[in-house]
């Protein structure tokens, strides 16, 4: 096996692993709701930042894996977490109850 053969075995895996990522995403059981941070209200989203922040939290927003589930890491708040959102759940009531909970500490 030479090295160009390497380099496009390579080349394959990363192809057929995005592939599979992308129907694992595509077939993802949530009735059509997608997770998608841009359905968010901004000003909401700046709250909770601001609340978790104030006592020199951070938190890291991202999706779960397959893309089906929001993923909100909070650090600083203790040991560090990861909360899971389904689509199902209303995104923009969850920042603003979890706001309200970090402004109460």
């Amino acid at each position: 096996m030479g090295i160009n053969d390497r380099v496009q075995d390579k080349k394959d895996a990363r192809r057929k692993s995005a592939e599979a990522k992308r129907k694992l995403r595509d077939r993802s059981g949530h009735d059509g709701q997608v997770a998608d941070w841009m359905s968010a209200d901004g000003t909401l989203l700046a709250a909770f930042i601001a609340a978790v922040s104030r006592d020199g939290g951070a938190a890291r927003f991202g999706y779960t894996r397959d893309g089906g589930a929001y993923a909100v890491g909070i650090y600083g708040d203790g040991d560090p977490y990861t909360v899971y959102i389904t689509p199902k759940e209303d995104l923009n009531v969850w920042l603003r109850e979890s706001t309200a909970d970090f402004s109460r500490s």
